[in-house]
């Protein structure tokens, strides 16, 4: 090798000239190739720190007040472009004038774009979610959920109680109007057989009967008598005076105005059976009432609501702090199931059917023996008359009397089968109590419904009212800027119930949906809840203390300017009412459906001993409406109310709002959108213009030091990530970041 590539006298060959310029050639491309890939690791780095330098920006009011991060400040592009442009000597504190920059960057252009807003609805939950996921379930687990714990159990029988018994009310008085309805039909069959002239004829029964010389057995005892008198005026002859036509003419018509009085009940046993067939349909129709009845006492058996087990079932701190006294939920699961004692037997109805049909057998009986004593009344008064038939009248006469009698005796207003029947039906030591109660809980009723009344009746400002309006204008564009509509939540509705049974069976129902909410909480940490809690934190709320006039001495003056948004940010998000007093009306009626349920539980417990299921949900709603009202008297002096005299602990309304945010799930966009509308209405941004990611984007370029041409080869056979022009080299960098 030695002898090829160097002679003797030194002179390089060729050959040697020729490889060592392929090797100058091979280092030449490598440095450039290898500051390349330098200058593509070293501006991504750049990038990346430049967009995250945009980033940290942010819209300082904002954070501090929702906590949510947003850029603002400085145009982004201009600090984008500071970054990447003093990449050198002033951000690496080196002097290019006496060191050498191996890898020298010049920033041919920026631009910095906007990739995600606030207003976005999957990148606001994502940054509430952040705020709240750890700060919130140990605040509400703590503050609010662990003082339920406790009450879930006696909750859930009080409220499968008031839901039965309820339905089982109105079944009640039905089928008990209809029975009602019945007894009246039958007793109207007994005055029709008896209150008429033809048992008063006979006569027969304990009412009037007038002129007694005329029935049938006393003109019936005179009939041989007459016939005799007729015999002997017959045999005088024409010029002589008869002697006893007087008396022949007087029995005459005397037995002519009974005949017509017996022949008033003619139609009677018609009306009769009529009146008793009603009866029987009436019974038939209470009969399946009963039945309907006998299904929800049977569907109440095995009905059931998990969510309270499953929160009762939980591990929350704190829960163990409150209980209930002994016996408490098995008291309640009694009366749950003592259903049962409103229905009436199926031995019962068939009873009354029965003893129906044997009233009318009996009338038909009645009916028939006074139109054979009118038929013997006619035969007899017919010629030729004969003695011998007095006997038959006076027979006919006398049986009348027992059958009619009888039949009065069974069912007469005195008889004992309706006395009975009457006992029966109107159970009048029950119902006069039932009715007792009911006038004091419609007077209980009214008194609540006064009481807050006056949220329904204030009318609104009209600075107020403009409020709202801007503040929907901003909740519909976020929802067509996220493309869902933008329907409103409608019209507001009747704060409370029409009647007390309504709006304790509607407030045990609420109870179902608020453990339902819990329970879903705990199961599943339902992001709604994370919502409420971050709107509890966040936004304002209207105070109870403001409603004192109110509720106090019904004042609406002071409410109706109170009544601005910014005074009921809460209620807004929760309702979605775009009125100064739709938000507020759902707020509080729903607390008083709340309340209701609680203190209903504990008159059910307090009300126990009074064994009829009626009379001890009556006076559980009418213990539940006094102390209920109390309450609400309470928050409004104080903010806060006890929440069961079972549990010694005090809730503030808020606490409330914050658990009412679990029974309002709703629409998960609707509910974002309003909160949105809420943090644009009080910053007087537009948070679909709030960026919180970009995306950077740095055209950057470089200088060859060797074969631009050559490098320019590589790049066309894609081995570079970027292009040569003349003699340098030229790279895009996108970075992409958010909040």
């Amino acid at each position: 090798m030695k002898k090829m590539l160097i002679k003797e006298n030194g002179v390089v060959t060729v050959l040697s000239v020729i490889i060592l310029a392929s090797l100058l050639l091979f280092f030449s491309v490598l440095i450039d190739y290898a500051r390349i890939a330098a200058f593509q690791l070293k501006t991504e780095n750049e990038a990346r720190a430049g967009i995250r330098s945009v980033l940290s920006a942010y819209d300082h009011s904002l954070y501090e007040r929702y906590g949510l991060f947003g850029r603002g400040g400085t145009d982004g592009k201009t600090i984008f472009s500071e970054v990447l442009g003093g990449s050198g000597a002033k951000y690496t504190g080196l002097d290019t004038r006496s060191h050498l920059d191996f890898i020298a960057s010049q920033l041919d252009e920026a631009n910095v774009q906007t990739a995600y807003t606030l207003g976005q609805h999957d990148v606001f939950v994502r940054q509430v979610l952040e705020e709240m996921k750890y700060k919130a379930p140990v605040d509400f687990t703590l503050e609010v959920l662990s003082k339920f714990t406790s009450l879930s159990k006696a909750l859930k029988e009080s409220s499968g109680a008031v839901q039965t018994l309820e339905d089982l009310r109105k079944l009640y008085e039905k089928r008990e109007g209809l029975l009602e309805k019945a007894l009246s039909s039958q007793e109207q069959a007994v005055s029709t057989l008896m209150d008429n002239e033809a048992v008063a004829a006979i006569p027969a029964g304990s009412g009037p009967t007038g002129n007694s010389a005329v029935t049938s057995l006393r003109l019936a005892d005179r009939y041989a008598s007459f016939v005799r008198q007729v015999e002997h005026d017959a045999s005088f002859s024409k010029d002589e005076e008869p002697v006893y036509s007087y008396s022949i003419a007087s029995y005459r018509h005397s037995v002519s105005q009974m005949q017509s009085k017996l022949r008033t009940g003619g139609g009677k046993r018609e009306k009769h059976d009529s009146l008793l067939e009603e009866s029987l349909r009436k019974i038939e129709q209470a009969r399946e009432v009963n039945a309907q009845m006998e299904r929800i006492v049977e569907e109440s058996k095995h009905a059931t609501v998990g969510a309270y087990d499953e929160v009762a079932g939980a591990d929350v701190t704190g829960s163990g702090d409150y209980t209930l006294p002994d016996d408490t939920v098995r008291d309640l699961e009694e009366m749950r199931k003592s259903g049962e004692k409103l229905l009436r037997s199926p031995e019962w109805f068939n009873g009354y059917k029965q003893e129906l049909l044997t009233q009318s057998s009996r009338g038909y009986a009645a009916a028939s023996e006074i139109d054979q004593l009118i038929s013997l009344w006619s035969s007899a008064m017919s010629w030729p008359l004969s003695s011998s038939r007095q006997s038959s009248l006076q027979n006919g006469s006398a049986k009348a009397v027992s059958v009619v009698s009888t039949y009065e005796q069974h069912y007469g207003p005195q008889g004992t089968l309706m006395k009975q029947r009457r006992d029966s039906v109107l159970d009048s030591s029950v119902k006069g109590k039932l009715a007792e109660q009911k006038a004091k809980t419609k007077s209980l009723w009214k008194q609540a419904k006064n009481m807050l009344g006056g949220l329904s009746g204030t009318s609104a400002m009209p600075e107020h009212q403009e409020e709202f309006a801007k503040v929907k204008e901003r909740y519909q564009q976020n929802l067509l800027f996220n493309e869902q509509g933008g329907e409103t939540a409608g019209s507001r509705k009747e704060m409370l119930a029409a009647d007390a049974e309504d709006a304790a069976k509607e407030s045990s129902g609420l109870m179902d949906s608020l453990f339902s909410g819990m329970s879903d909480m705990l199961l599943n940490g339902r992001d709604s809840f994370y919502y409420g809690e971050y709107a509890a934190n966040r936004f304002s709320y209207f105070a109870p203390q403001q409603l004192r006039m109110l509720l106090e001495s019904g004042d609406t003056d002071g409410l109706a300017q109170m009544a601005s948004f910014g005074n009921q940010e809460m209620e807004y998000v929760l309702y979605g009412f775009h009125d100064p007093m739709g938000n507020l009306i759902a707020a509080y009626g729903e607390l008083f459906s709340v309340r209701l349920a609680i203190r209903t539980m504990e008159g059910l417990v307090a009300s126990r001993s009074l064994g009829h299921p009626l009379l001890i949900l009556s006076a559980a709603i009418i213990y539940g409406l006094e102390k209920t009202m109390e309450d609400m008297i309470s928050f409004a002096t104080k903010g806060t109310a006890p929440l069961s005299k079972y549990i010694k602990t005090e809730l503030s309304y808020l606490d409330y709002l914050r658990i009412f945010m679990l029974l309002h799930g709703g629409s998960k966009e609707k509910r974002l959108g309003r909160m949105i509308a809420v943090i644009e209405h009080n910053t007087g941004l537009t948070l679909a213009r709030v960026p919180s990611g970009v995306t950077g984007e740095a055209k950057v370029s470089m200088k060859l030091w060797f074969l631009p041409g050559v490098m320019g080869m590589l790049g066309r056979l894609d081995l570079l990530q970027g292009k040569v022009v003349g003699n340098r080299y030229e790279t895009t960098q996108t970075v992409g970041w958010s909040y």
